[in-house]
C-alpha cells in the first residue's frame, strides 16, 4: 500500500514543479470543493427555514390541543386541566375559545371594511405557558394583561389584519358572529364593539392577517359559553418533536367526547413537502459533485494513457495488478478527499458567516428578516459520504483499465 500511495502522489505532481500538483489535479479538486461547499450551504439554509417555520407554527399554535365534540365545549374544565397537567411531559395548559367571525373597521375613512378572521378567547394569565404570545405583541407586552378590562371589551389584532382594516390603537372594531342554527334562508348574527389595544406580528402572514385575541371571559359571554367554559385546551410539552406521542397518551385517558390533535399532525403535509424539497435539492446539487467525479475519471483516463510506458515497466519489475489498480484508486480518493476537506471547511466558514452577519431578506415577503441557517451533522456526513463514493466510482474504470495492461506488449512497442 505504501508503494502504491508513493507512486500515486508522484503521478499527481507537476512535471515542472515536483512540489506542486499538476493543473488537472488542481481543477478536479476545485470542482469538488465548489460542489461540496455549495451543498453544505444550501442544506444548512433549508434546515434553517424548516426550523424557523416549525418554531413559528409551534409558538403561535398549541403543540397539543384537546378538543370537545360537544357544541357547548368542556363540562368540567378545571378537572380536565388538572388531569392533563399530571402527564410528566406536559409543561403548561391553557383554555381557549376559537371562533370564526367577521371583523369590521375603518369607518373613519369611509364605509366599513369587513374581513374574515379567527378570534381566540385566551386567559392572559395562562396563555404564555402554552405559547409565547406576549413575545409578538406591540406596542408593549403589557397589553396582554389589559385584555381583562371589564368596562369595554378589548381586542388585539394581527398586524396585517389591522392594516387591512385601517385600525390603530384606540379605534373601535365590530366583531360579528353567527348565532343559533345556520340556515340557507336565514341566519341570526350578533355583533359587539371592541376597542383595539394593540397588535401582534409573527411574520407569518397566515396568522397576522387572520388572528385576533380577546379575553376568555368576554369570549364566553359573546359566544354563549357557560362560566369556565372553553372549546379547546392548549397543551405545551417538553419535546415538541414528541408531541404526537404525548398527544396519543393524553387521548387514551380522556372521556369519550374528547379527543386530541397536535401540530405535527395538522401540518404534516407542509413539513413533508419541505423534507421532499430538501432531498430533491440534495440530489440536484449533488450533480455538481457527480460532474466533478466524471472530471476525475477523465483525468485518470488521460493519466493512464500518458503513463502507459511507466505502468508497463512497473509491471515488468514485479508490481502486481492490484498494486497498479491501487495507484489510480489512491489518486481518485486523494482528489475526492482533498476537495471534500476544502469544500467542507469553506462551507462551514460560510455557514458561520451567515449565522453571524446574516443576509437580509424582505420581511414583508418572508417571515424572517435574514436568511436562517442550521448546521446538522447528519447532512455533513451525508455530503462527505457522497463525495467519497463519487470519487471512488470515478477511479474504478481507469484503475481497472490500467491493471489490465500487458507489460510485454507495452515494452515491445513503446
Amino acid at each position: 500500500m505504501r508503494f502504491a500511495y508513493y507512486i500515486a502522489r508522484r503521478y499527481l505532481r507537476s512535471r515542472h514543479h515536483s512540489g506542486f500538483l499538476n493543473r488537472n489535479a488542481v481543477l478536479a479538486i476545485m470542482g469538488i470543493t465548489i460542489g461540496v461547499m455549495v451543498l453544505h450551504i444550501v442544506l444548512a439554509v433549508m434546515n434553517g427555514f424548516e426550523a424557523e417555520m416549525r418554531r413559528t407554527f409551534v409558538e403561535n399554535m398549541p403543540m397539543v390541543t384537546v378538543h370537545s365534540s360537544a357544541p357547548e365545549g368542556f363540562e368540567n374544565l378545571g378537572a380536565l386541566m388538572d388531569e392533563v397537567s399530571e402527564d410528566p411531559d406536559v409543561l403548561g395548559v391553557s383554555p381557549f375559545i376559537r371562533k370564526e367571525v367577521i371583523v369590521s373597521g375603518g369607518a373613519r375613512y369611509g364605509d366599513l371594511l369587513n374581513k374574515g378572521a379567527v378570534v381566540w378567547g385566551i386567559d392572559p394569565d395562562l396563555v404564555d405557558s402554552v405559547q409565547p404570545l406576549s413575545k409578538y405583541l406591540n406596542p408593549d407586552p403589557i397589553i396582554l394583561g389589559a385584555l381583562k378590562s371589564r368596562k369595554v371589551p378589548r381586542v388585539i389584532l394581527g398586524s396585517a389584519l389591522a392594516n387591512n382594516l385601517y385600525s390603530a390603537v384606540g379605534d373601535t372594531v365590530i366583531l360579528t358572529t353567527a348565532k343559533g342554527e345556520f340556515r340557507a334562508d336565514r341566519m341570526e348574527a350578533e355583533s359587539r364593539k371592541f376597542v383595539v389595544i394593540g397588535f401582534f406580528e409573527t411574520g407569518m402572514y397566515e396568522f397576522d392577517s387572520q388572528f385576533a385575541y380577546v379575553d376568555l371571559q368576554v369570549a364566553q359571554e359573546f359566544f354563549d359559553y357557560g362560566p369556565g367554559g372553553a372549546s379547546l385546551l392548549g397543551v405545551k410539552v417538553v419535546d415538541l418533536m414528541k408531541a404526537d406521542v404525548v398527544s396519543d397518551r393524553i387521548n387514551d385517558n380522556l372521556p369519550q367526547d374528547y379527543y386530541t390533535s397536535n401540530w405535527m399532525r395538522l401540518n404534516q403535509n407542509l413539513f413533508k413537502w419541505i423534507k421532499t424539497e430538501k432531498r430533491v435539492m440534495f440530489l440536484l446539487l449533488g450533480l455538481i459533485i457527480l460532474i466533478a467525479g466524471f472530471n476525475i475519471m477523465s483525468i485518470l483516463t488521460m493519466m493512464v494513457g500518458e503513463r502507459r510506458r511507466e505502468i508497463g515497466i512497473l509491471m515488468s519489475m514485479g508490481t502486481s495488478r492490484s498494486q497498479i489498480m491501487g495507484i489510480f484508486l489512491f489518486n481518485s480518493l486523494y482528489l475526492g478527499v482533498s476537495g471534500g476537506i476544502f469544500g467542507s471547511i469553506l462551507g462551514m466558514l460560510s455557514i458561520a458567516g451567515l449565522e453571524k452577519f446574516g443576509i437580509p431578506i424582505p420581511g414583508d415577503v418572508y417571515f424572517l428578516d435574514t436568511v436562517p441557517v442550521l448546521f446538522m451533522w447528519t447532512d455533513f456526513f451525508a455530503v462527505v459520504i457522497m463525495t467519497l463514493f463519487v470519487s471512488l466510482i470515478g477511479g474504478l474504470w481507469p484503475s481497472f483499465e490500467a491493471s489490465r495492461f500487458n507489460p510485454v506488449e507495452i515494452i515491445r512497442y513503446e
